[in-house]
């Protein structure tokens, strides 16, 4: 009965290990300071057990690309979930017409459940789940996961877009992680801005020849 009673407890303990998920400590999440994202608020809210929780944000994008850096703290490594919320103006000079949204991480992750919630009638057209790290550029050695939103109807200078989706995440304690954020201007607009461009090249290469 001794043994029999050990064994229960042994396996008991072990079974109660390997089905717990990792409870969230502390998420943070702000604007990286460049002025292309604008971050006015956060707000973190948990769930009871703290293993799933949603980090909103609010802001102004004026150019892009934007970019929210977050940090997040669990007490393991097991599949916590968090769901990630923006909110977001168009304070650029061009209207919107598709969005561009990256994600990077320190860690293997998924991205699921993403939708876009204002305007009604843009959707989530593709999404590109990350494989394996990248290799060269700022985010080298982060996993990468793109969505890509489209209208519906085109968000003018002053109008809102807002977006959510799920990371879960696992192999640490402690995860960094990047949003990148690209407003995606008319093809019109696209072509005045490219010769605004070239104009400005010239300006200054006219100026230092002089």
């Amino acid at each position: 009965m001794k043994m029999r009673g050990i064994l229960l407890i042994v396996f008991t303990a072990v079974f109660c290990c390997s089905t717990s998920r990792a409870s969230i400590t502390s998420a943070t999440w702000w604007d990286d300071g460049d002025g292309a994202l604008v971050c006015a608020w956060t707000n973190l809210t948990l769930s009871g057990d703290s293993q799933s929780g949603t980090l909103s944000m609010y802001g102004d994008q004026n150019w892009g690309p934007g970019h929210m850096v977050g940090t997040i703290d669990t007490t393991g490594a097991e599949d916590p979930t968090l769901t990630l919320g923006s909110a977001i103006e168009n304070d650029t000079n061009f209207t919107w017409t598709a969005y561009i949204v990256n994600v990077y991480m320190s860690s293997t992750f998924t991205l699921t459940n993403a939708h876009v919630t204002l305007p009604a009638d843009w959707s989530i057209t593709s999404t590109v789940e990350p494989s394996s790290p990248l290799v060269s550029g700022p985010f080298a050695g982060d996993y990468e996961a793109t969505l890509n939103l489209s209208p519906g109807t085109p968000i003018p200078v002053g109008g809102e877009i807002d977006f959510d989706y799920q990371l879960k995440f696992s192999g640490a304690s402690h995860f960094n992680f990047t949003q990148e954020v690209i407003p995606v201007p008319e093809p019109s607009t696209l072509g005045l801005l490219a010769m605004s461009g070239l104009l400005l090249g010239w300006g200054m290469l006219a100026r230092r020849r002089r």
